[in-house]
């Protein structure tokens, strides 16, 4: 019965899209994969649901299922315990649903999410230079120290 359900609110929501015509079994074959994704996702196969969502977003840019694809996967690549986890990708993927789904009902979300992590690669990539410097300062404080105790022995007496 719930299948049933599911399938004809499926069956509705292609027919009220604003997507291109397709035959219905294809955007019905599209839900299912988002759907399988949701349970790979849920019992912790989190590449397997990677691949489906990333399938549907490549395969199915224009099916109606295409931005809750493009948003879980997203979701999957900042969750902390995921082993999938992306924060550049994930960004990626935020980016391009406001750009490509700015009337979705993840629009909000999205850009929350893509400005969060834009701050954080922002850090991240300040913190790498910064220890690239630390770096090259330790190199030149070595080198003086050696050349300040050759010093003393190269004075003339």
């Amino acid at each position: 019965m719930r299948k049933s359900l599911c399938l004809g609110a499926a069956l509705v929501l292609t027919a009220c899209s604003a997507a291109p015509w397709r035959p219905v079994t294809d955007w019905v074959q599209v839900w299912q994969l988002v759907n399988r994704a949701d349970g790979l996702a849920q019992d912790g196969d989190h590449a397997g649901a990677r691949v489906l969502y990333e399938q549907v977003v490549q395969e199915y840019p224009t099916s109606p299922w295409a931005p809750t694809a493009l948003f879980r996967l997203a979701r999957l690549e900042v969750s902390p315990g995921s082993p999938v986890r992306n924060y550049r990708q994930a960004h990626e993927h935020f980016d391009r649903l406001v750009k490509d789904y700015p009337d979705s009902q993840y629009d909000a979300d999205a850009r929350a999410w893509r400005d969060t992590l834009g701050q954080l690669l922002a850090r991240e990539q300040e913190a790498a230079r910064i220890r690239q410097d630390m770096e090259r300062l330790k190199r030149v404080e070595i080198r003086l120290e050696q050349e300040n105790q050759r010093a003393p022995e190269e004075a003339p007496r």
